[in-house]
């Protein structure tokens, strides 16, 4: 699977399709067959097809990842940082969430526009991250 496959895929896809997909992402990343910025990218382009479902991911998977992406966290990049706090808060992704807290403890030396980037998302989601959907609870 590589990123040029999943960019061309439709924007809805079923369920069990994206189940199926995100499974084998995470094992092609946990046996080095993907690089890491691979990795990201398609598991960007898989969670904008996930929100689409208007559903949560299934959770042993989105405990994986979330799992996987805690690991990966890395407040030096500006685009890890930013490829994973979009993937964070569409899965609701709780431990990663809260390692991207603490990353902003006053010792740690951040780059500005991390930081501000890091903050602005903590300030948007505020207690909600587990449930992606909740704010369109407030149209019904």
């Amino acid at each position: 699977m590589d990123i040029n496959e999943i960019k061309n895929l439709p924007d809805r896809i079923p369920t069990d399709t994206l189940i199926s997909m995100f499974q084998n992402i995470l094992f092609q990343f946990r046996n080095n067959e993907i690089e890491k910025d691979s990795f990201l990218l398609i598991l960007s382009q898989l969670t904008d097809r996930q929100v689409m479902t208007y559903e949560l991911l299934k959770s042993d998977i989105r405990n994986d990842i979330d799992i996987t992406l805690s690991k990966l966290w890395n407040i030096d990049s500006y685009d890890d940082v930013d490829i994973i706090l979009s993937i964070v808060v569409n899965l609701g992704l709780e431990v990663c969430f809260n390692k991207i807290k603490e990353s902003l403890e006053p010792y740690k030396e951040v780059d500005k526009l991390i930081l501000e980037e890091i903050k602005e998302t903590i300030d948007e989601i505020g207690d909600n991250i587990s449930n992606p959907y909740y704010s369109l609870g407030k149209f019904k």
